[in-house]
């Protein structure tokens, strides 16, 4: 009985588990390592490729400048712009090669070599050939898009095919580590699991921190520790995530604040140099005048800084009491310029007597100008319509609806949008992340999201939060009176 109670000794058991980890070390970090280089190597690529189609979109801009006579130093622009191309293309030959032919490079370059001499040696006196000068233009945009949509692909297929490998050796380890478990130490198991019931835990959102009371700290106890750890990691990187999300998303409106800086800051300006040249010929109602101006613009000019400060501000998450109508109107003022840049009209007809919620005003925030983002990048050329509401729903929830008169989103496609770095978006003009994030938010607020999709009409989104439960009870209270 002895010798039996020392063959299983849980010292045994415990280097018989360091070897399967060793062993499983061995085998998955020289692959995973390799893998994650590589997918390392293709965000670069990827990242270079579109800083090479926003120099061809520039060349072409000047070159449409070029063409109808506005400005008059395109060329020397648009030669500046080539060298990059040159530089870029020579630089990147071999990324391109892994997902071009040869031939389609050459092809590029032969006509890079065409356009570049055409403008090289251009002389005012001569007839230059548009058409042509169009069409290879035209051409170098298309090489760049498809450079920047195949390798698009490629890195979505890496993460694809590193995604299942982790799931199927991961998963195999597990289940063999699991059943070891259940043939040598049953008492163990059963804190196993509590782990395992985590897990799914973590999946569906309602994870709470494993409380281990067991008297003996073993590796077990170790275990627990470290799935605790692990999980307030992963929720520390997810808020990271949505950080960083928030400043690209400033990124993409930082054409329009610039422009409603811009503004005031002219208005100053110009009432200054008023004042300092006419001060002597001025009445003294003429100067307060001037200085009330200078003072209301000066404000102006805060509250723009003051609202994207506010936004960008990376802070603690909160939960407080609030109007769904303060967070679409903090979202509208931070886009407004660039709904009127894309001749895009906003109506808000959410009314501020509804229940209020219990959130995070900053992420909820964000929800809103991901979707109006969104949907300004969706609308046709010609404008749209941007349309936003709110109203009780059933099961003690508030529903938001944001609705736009876009080209909407293929059935086919609808339900995967919300999927990580999956995108409707034209190459270049996005990664992917931003409904994502939308999707998580929510959640987290413990609500749900909707969509509902016409092709030529347009998109719905249905935002589901739920009411405070105070604002519920006064709302009853108040309809039974």
């Amino acid at each position: 009985m002895e010798s039996l109670v020392g063959k299983y000794t849980i010292k045994r058991r415990l280097i018989f588990i360091t070897i399967i980890f060793l062993v499983f070390g061995l085998i998955v970090v020289p692959d995973y390592s390799w893998q994650i280089l590589s997918l390392e190597k293709k965000l670069i690529a990827l990242e270079e490729f579109h800083n090479l189609l926003e120099d061809v979109l520039e060349l072409r801009r000047y070159e449409k400048n070029f063409l109808l006579g506005i400005g008059t130093d395109n060329v020397t622009s648009i030669l500046g712009y080539l060298d990059k191309i040159e530089a870029s293309t020579s630089t990147l030959k071999s990324d391109m090669l892994e997902v071009l032919n040869q031939q389609e490079y050459d092809n590029f370059l032969h006509t890079f070599s065409l356009y570049k001499a055409t403008f090289s040696t251009y002389d005012l006196s001569e007839k230059i050939d548009t058409s042509s000068i169009r069409e290879s233009g035209r051409a170098m945009v298309e090489f760049a898009e498809n450079l920047v949509s195949r390798n698009h692909d490629r890195l979505h297929s890496s993460l694809k095919q590193l995604l299942y490998r982790f799931v199927a050796i991961t998963g195999t380890f597990f289940f063999a580590l699991i059943l070891i478990f259940q043939l040598q130490v049953r008492n163990v198991l059963k804190r196993i699991a509590f782990v395992q019931r985590a897990t799914r835990d973590v999946v569906i959102g309602k994870f709470r921190p494993i409380v281990d009371n067991t008297k003996i700290q073993d590796e077990v106890s170790g275990l627990i520790f470290a799935f605790n750890k692990m999980v307030a990691e992963i929720e520390a990187r997810k808020e990271q995530l949505v950080q960083s999300r928030k400043l690209a998303a400033i990124g993409t409106f930082s054409s329009g604040i610039a422009h409603e800086l811009n503004n005031p800051l002219n208005n100053i300006s110009l009432s200054a140099d008023t004042l300092m040249e006419e001060y002597e010929t001025l009445s003294e109602t003429e100067i307060k005048e001037i200085v009330t101006d200078i003072i209301s613009q000066t404000e102006r000019a805060s509250s723009v800084v003051r609202n994207l400060l506010d936004f960008s501000r990376d802070k603690e998450p909160t939960s407080i009491p609030l109007c769904i109508k303060d967070a679409v109107e903090a979202a509208h003022k931070l886009i407004a310029n660039q709904l009127m840049i894309n001749d895009v009209a906003f109506e808000d007809y959410i009314n501020p007597d509804l229940p209020v919620i219990k959130g995070d005003m900053q992420k909820l925030q964000q929800v809103f100008i991901n979707l109006f983002v969104n949907s300004i990048q969706a609308m046709p050329q010609g404008g749209g319509l941007i349309y936003v509401d709110a109203q009780p729903a059933q099961d003690n929830l508030l529903k938001i609806i944001v609705k736009d008169t876009g080209p909407g989103i293929p059935p086919d496609i609808i339900g995967r949008i919300f999927d990580p770095f999956y995108t409707t978006k034209e190459v270049g003009s996005g990664t992917g992340l931003g409904l994502s994030i939308v999707y998580g938010i929510i959640k987290k607020h413990g609500g749900y999201i909707e969509v509902n999709s016409t092709i030529n009409v347009g998109t719905t989104f249905s935002i589901y939060l739920p009411i405070a439960p105070n604002q519920e009870k006064q709302r009853n209270e108040s309809s039974s009176n």
